[in-house]
């Protein structure tokens, strides 16, 4: 594979709280490289080199955390885990790095380490670089290749339960009960059977219900938040929000997709594959698995 198509794959994005946790890591690692390799004019501070050192870890920290928290919460667009590739991961790293030379620059020359000049700005930015970019791409690669293995291999054993499953079906008979969705202004309502569900999806203010009737695949908007229907499908074990945006069908799945950031969900009569939250990944394989184990034991 050419370094521009693994550039090019997707990438598992951190969460906020994640992070905010890889932050803290950071700072750490941050301080205890300057104390092992002195950098940035530290080996001329004898006494207080302790704090010197332990201020840059500070403001290491305070640089990178308030850059995530600026990117995550002031452009959740751009911070969106369905258009992150690994190349975004990278750049993501270098401005980061970027902005720790700029803050640590400012913080050495008011301890006295640097002059506040463009030779300076350039120095520290090679010391910052030359300390962290390898790791940043390295990284970054080997932890995707890692999970698109890992991934690629489980949802493999998750498709070939799919398949057992349909090749023998279970006694048990799908849920098929007329349920009725309530409205946020408990008016308005929609009935449906369950078995003809196929997913549930959450439309801003709206859940969308994609559902199969007459051999035709049909969509009905209804206001609501997806957890009040999530609460009023909670006695049919057929339904699983694998997402914070959908609830699927488990005997409409028609297959699973794996890459680096998890699963993807292919459903009976919809092109556009469904996310899986990454940690509803085992949740999702225990389920498929539990189908193929009924199928199993009561072939049809």
């Amino acid at each position: 594979m050419y370094i521009s198509e693994i550039l090019r794959q997707p990438y598992p994005l951190f969460s906020f709280p994640e992070a905010m946790k890889r932050d803290v890591f950071f700072g750490l690692f941050l301080s205890l490289f300057l104390m092992v390799f002195t950098p940035f004019g530290l080996s001329v501070f004898a006494y207080d080199r302790f704090y010197i050192i332990l201020g840059y870890g500070l403001v290491s920290y305070g640089t990178i955390t308030m850059n995530d928290l600026i990117g995550y919460k002031l452009t959740p667009k751009i911070f969106d885990e369905t258009s992150w590739k690994v190349y975004n991961q990278i750049l993501w790293g270098m401005w980061h790095l970027i902005l720790l030379g700029l803050a640590n620059l400012t913080y050495g020359f008011l301890v006295g380490a640097f002059p506040l000049t463009v030779y300076s700005f350039f120095k520290i930015e090679f010391y910052v670089f030359a300390s962290a970019i390898i790791p940043v791409m390295g990284i970054t690669i080997l932890r995707q290749n890692y999970l698109l293995k890992q991934n690629l291999h489980q949802a493999a054993d998750i498709n070939r339960d799919i398949q057992e499953n349909k090749s023998h079906p279970p006694e048990k008979k799908p849920d098929n009960h007329l349920v009725k969705f309530v409205a946020e202004n408990n008016k308005d309502y929609f009935e449906v059977q369950s078995s003809s569900i196929i997913s549930i999806s959450s439309q801003d203010n709206y859940v969308e219900f994609i559902f199969k009737k007459d051999n035709k695949v049909q969509k009905v908007l209804l206001r609501s938040a997806l957890g009040r229907i999530e609460e009023m499908l909670s006695g049919h074990s057929d339904f699983f929000r694998c997402h914070r945006t959908f609830i699927i069908n488990l005997n409409k799945i028609k297959s699973v997709e794996g890459n680096s950031q998890g699963y993807r969900i292919q459903m009976e009569e919809i092109s556009e594959p469904i996310p899986v939250a990454r940690p509803k990944n085992k949740v999702l394989k225990t389920l498929i698995h539990s189908l193929n184990k009924e199928a199993a034991v009561h072939p049809g």
